[in-house]
């Protein structure tokens, strides 16, 4: 289970049940995928289109044996070789089969270890409880998903298109979500009269009017599970651990308030 260690500060309402995800802010992917030299990524980066659908290839959310799936792999990764073999039935043919068993061996460099930000916003101190509610709909109850990406606004799919496409891939989601292994509530923050009040002090002098903290949930995967259809979208959901959960009061990040340890 999670022990919330604050430095002298604590998180209450740590009780476990399911519910909602909390979504993530993602950056558009980069044009060019990473170096393939094979083994998985370990430092903690944001999500992106391009680097969700590998991850998923190679997490086995897909069947690597049939040809569609070879194929969308292709334009994800080697866009260039698709669009110089593909209309040639003999030169696909032999390009499809090589990258089949690259594919199948898992001899391409994909990244297991992510991050995903969000913001809470502090209300009125409760004397009773000398704690401060999450409020402004950040406070998260029962989440028993973490959004890693969501689909885009249309306007903003451009990302989300691989090797000239018009449209976004058939194979690979547009949404991709991070199950947890125990539901979370993460709702207040529980701190003793003192230091609640340094706590505001310190924002007013920042000028954080808003009493807001922001949240960084750093991730490992480790497998691939069900896809999750939302209305219209279709979402993968993906199975690994909650490897640190951290609180910062400025949206950069650069200056730490609370480490979250998890046993």
């Amino acid at each position: 289970m999670f022990s919330f260690r604050l430095a002298k500060h604590a998180l209450a309402g740590a009780v476990f049940a399911m519910a909602v995800s909390l979504s993530a802010v993602a950056e558009a992917p980069p044009e060019t995928p990473p170096e393939a030299v094979g083994g998985r990524g370990e430092s903690f980066a944001a999500p992106t289109f391009r680097e969700l659908a590998l991850t998923s290839l190679m997490l086995e959310a897909f069947d690597t044996t049939k040809n569609e799936t070879i194929d969308e792999y292709a334009k994800l990764m080697y866009c260039p070789l698709y669009r110089e073999n593909f209309k040639s039935d003999f030169a696909w043919n032999n390009v499809r089969q090589e990258l089949g068993r690259k594919l199948q061996g898992k001899r391409e460099y994909f990244r297991t270890h992510y991050e995903i930000m969000g913001v809470v916003y502090l209300g009125r101190y409760a004397f009773e409880t000398q704690d401060f509610p999450f409020v402004k709909n950040t406070a998260l109850v029962n989440v028993g998903s973490l959004t890693l990406l969501t689909t885009p606004q249309r306007a903003r799919r451009d990302g989300w298109r691989i090797c000239d496409d018009l449209e976004a891939s058939k194979l690979f989601p547009t949404g991709y979500l991070f199950a947890l292994q125990q539901p979370l509530t993460l709702d207040r923050l529980k701190m003793p009269l003192e230091d609640a009040e340094k706590l505001l002090k310190r924002m007013d002098m920042m000028n954080n009017k808003e009493r807001a903290l922001f949240i960084r949930f750093r991730i490992r995967l480790l497998g691939s599970g069900i896809i999750v259809e939302r209305g219209t979208t279709k979402n993968l959901l993906l199975r690994g651990e909650l490897a640190a959960v951290d609180l910062f009061y400025d949206r950069e990040m650069s200056k730490h308030f609370a480490s979250i340890s998890l046993k």
